[in-house]
């Protein structure tokens, strides 16, 4: 085991010994200077999931996530977040994953085929006296208004571990990076200088959450030959950028972004070759570069919220049903958006969105159509004295038919333990994004005890 292993095992054996124990100390003075500096917690969940197809459990997992916030004055801080992930089926990520598209830096340490360590975040924020408000480190940057599906939330990475059912927040993949933020007047600036090269990390073939709807399925008798992708290697050159402009105006809470950065998913390049008469299909995958510009809009009306988002990307890449296209490739501008309204009324909170795209040139991609349209409904309420929660969430796509409906109950059973009952029942055409998932329909039964 090198040094680099050494040393984050090491960090997180600190981390949860200052989260689960209390130190004692000769001098009263020292105490108190520790208790009003050191903040620390220990976040434990625990989720068993049945897959109804198979009979079989899908997932028993364990996650430890310890965290601590240390003061240095009432301006500067340094924050630790830290995750120790066991899933004792070894069948989300089976065996150890090479990781290919996370950097050096932000890799996890695997202990075995079904434990692995992981430094989530590790970041200073300071608040300088002009109002500039830095955060340099390991973190995550949350851009965006909508639930269930995400438009403009693509600063951070994600794992697909579990496809789109892990939360956001624990599906990310926080970034080293720098931002800034400081305000002009009535005008919120936020500035991302993000040198991190970690990109999707996605599912082997024989993962139960591997997108296969992506990839076209190659004729009989010929073979596919997947290379390694070509990922950015250069410092500076190859990072992410990004800008947002924040604002409030007549009650509407307004944002422009826009971000300079690497499809965090390759482009799938692919020429026949015939070696011999052996016709096969050689994939070349290689991250290109995109940009981006969107804003995003919310208002509460009495009971109501409206919110929004617009989204707009230049050149982005499409595996192609045309026989013609270089490189079986097309490119096209993309326009999205996102409409949401909420109610909120006493216990009772009802969601309902609106997902479009549009492929702005006359191309011809593989599975997707020109104009795409995405619905979400989301239904909960608060009982108990809100220590009980029920909700539904349906996510459902109007082109395809396809989409997966999610209902959960939970119960505070404590003031720090929560039980929860769910469910992921997908349904559709196996071809399609959330169809090919039919056969994953799982019941999860778990719970999060916190300290």
């Amino acid at each position: 085991m090198d040094y680099k292993n050494i040393y984050i095992i090491a960090i997180f054996y600190l981390l949860i010994f200052l989260s689960v124990t209390k130190t004692t100390y000769a001098q009263e003075k020292i105490k108190k200077t520790l208790k009003e500096k050191l903040e620390t917690s220990l976040v434990v969940n625990s989720d068993i999931s049945y897959e109804f197809k198979t009979k079989k459990n899908q997932k028993s997992e364990v996650i430890l996530k310890p965290e601590f916030t240390y003061k240095f004055t009432r301006k500067s801080k340094l924050i630790f977040k830290g995750q120790i992930y066991s899933e004792l089926q070894d069948n989300l990520e089976t065996g150890t994953p090479d990781e290919n598209t996370v950097s050096d830096f932000s890799k996890r340490l695997f202990i075995g085929d079904r434990t692995n360590l992981e430094l989530r975040e590790l970041y200073f924020y300071t608040r300088l006296r002009n109002g500039l408000k830095l955060s340099i480190g390991k973190q995550q940057i949350v851009w965006g208004e909508t639930d269930g599906l995400k438009l403009l939330d693509i600063v951070n990475p994600q794992n697909f571990r579990e496809f789109l059912l892990d939360d956001f927040e624990d599906s990310r993949i926080p970034l080293w990076s720098i931002k800034s933020e400081f305000d002009i007047q009535s005008i919120g600036v936020q500035l991302l200088w993000i040198p991190d090269k970690t990109y999707h990390i996605t599912q082997d073939f024989n993962a139960p959450y591997f997108t296969k709807s992506l990839f076209k399925i190659p004729p009989s008798g010929v073979t596919q030959e997947l290379h390694q992708a070509d990922k950015p290697t250069k410092f500076f050159k190859d990072s992410d950028v990004g800008i947002k402009f924040t604002t409030f105006v007549d009650g509407w809470d307004i944002s422009i972004n826009y971000l300079y950065y690497y499809d965090d998913l390759p482009v799938f390049y692919s020429r026949l070759s015939q070696p011999n008469t052996n016709p096969t299909i050689v994939i070349n995958p290689k991250y290109e570069r995109q940009q981006m510009v969107g804003g995003t809009f919310n208002k509460v009306i009495g009971s109501f919220t409206f919110r929004g988002e617009l989204v707009y990307v230049f050149g982005q890449n499409f595996i192609s049903d045309d026989p013609n296209a270089h490189l079986n490739i097309e490119k096209s501008n993309v326009y999205k958006s996102a409409l949401g309204i909420d109610y909120l009324k006493g216990e009772y909170l009802l969601s309902a969105q609106l997902f479009n795209e549009w492929l702005v040139e006359d191309i011809t991609p593989y599975n997707k159509d020109t104009f795409e349209t995405n619905v979400t409904f989301l239904i909960s309420k608060e009982m108990l004295n809100d220590n009980l929660k029920a909700e539904l969430l349906w996510v459902h796509s109007i082109n395809h038919k396809d989409g997966y409906i999610t209902p959960q109950i939970s119960y505070w059973v404590t003031t720090n333990t929560q039980l929860f009952l769910n469910g992921n029942l997908f349904y559709g055409d196996d071809n399609q994004l959330f169809g090919q998932f039919k056969d994953r329909s799982r019941a999860s039964f778990g719970f999060k005890w916190s300290l």
